[in-house]
């Protein structure tokens, strides 16, 4: 577990490679440009959620940005599923843009996930028994990157879990397309919840259309649900690209990926030591022209 001395932390969602995006939200967040690194008089810290790069124009200069804050000591990062398969394209001896490949040895020392005293961090679920069993797992480690690789392997079907959420198949005759009308095979499940008896559009995190509300995952598709209570710390994810009306602010789990990308906002949360996550704590900005 590490340590929170204080209780100032910004955290930043999913920023794709959006640099000037990422510029202006730390602005907003009340941190000014200092040479390479933005600082905060106050000296908060910031945390990024993972999906640092990728989709966006200019994935080298936000890595550079966030490398020098976290060199600095202004900010921790995890990895997203982004930057594992980066990682695990790497081992694999698979062709990787030159213009990252320079960065690969500091992502391979950023944790998949952090578990402060007060909050957790995680790119997508905070599932218990995949966070125990990569605990002891190292990124910089070529062997333990092997071996998620294999299909079925526990330590793939752990970062799977922890990096891209979990997922239930769709029956095929429901034709449920996602917001940009593709049609998925699987559906992103609420990880935190009991779902059982729930039908499938109160069970997708990432909304599905049409909705079904007249049928739902059966009990054996839900085997590894494990729930995130109340009484847990909160925790903060990215990735599952939910549009401006979704919640971002369930309970104790606060999605951060507003969909950069598509949506043009890239969503931040000020965290001041609170129990309970609350909305009034989210911050969105929007890129330029919108």
């Amino acid at each position: 577990m590490a340590r929170d001395s204080f209780t100032q932390f910004d955290l930043i969602g999913d920023v794709h490679g959006h640099y000037e995006e990422l510029c202006k939200l730390l602005e907003q967040l009340e941190y000014h440009r200092n040479g390479k690194v933005f600082e905060n008089e106050e000296n908060h810290k910031l945390i990024f959620v993972g999906d640092l790069i990728n989709r966006g124009p200019k994935s080298e200069k936000v890595l550079h940005l966030v490398k020098s804050m976290c060199d600095s000591g202004m900010a921790f990062a995890v990895l997203g599923n982004h930057e594992f398969r980066l990682v695990q394209n790497a081992v694999s001896g698979r062709k990787i843009p030159s213009e990252l490949s320079v960065f690969l040895p500091w992502l391979r020392k950023l944790p998949m996930f952090l578990d402060m005293d007060s909050f957790r961090v995680v790119h997508a679920a905070w599932h218990f028994s995949s966070i125990k069993l990569l605990e002891d797992q190292s990124v910089e480690d070529d062997s333990f990157i092997e071996k998620t690789l294999v299909k079925k392997n526990p330590f793939r079907l752990a970062v799977q879990r922890i990096l891209s959420g979990i997922k239930i198949t769709i029956p095929k005759g429901l034709k449920c397309k996602d917001r940009f009308g593709v049609v998925r095979p699987k559906g992103r499940l609420k990880w935190w919840m009991n779902l059982e008896g729930k039908a499938y559009a109160d069970c997708f995190l990432s909304p599905m259309s049409p909705q079904i509300n007249n049928a739902g995952p059966k009990l054996d598709e839900l085997s590894e649900i494990e729930e995130y209570t109340a009484n847990e710390k909160p925790v903060f994810i990215g990735h599952y690209c939910l549009p401006e009306y979704v919640p971002k602010v369930y309970g104790q789990v606060v999605c951060l990926d507003g969909c950069v990308t598509c949506d043009k906002k890239l969503w931040g949360y000020r965290y001041r030591g609170e129990k309970n996550p609350t909305p009034r704590n989210l911050v969105e900005e929007k890129l330029a022209g919108v």
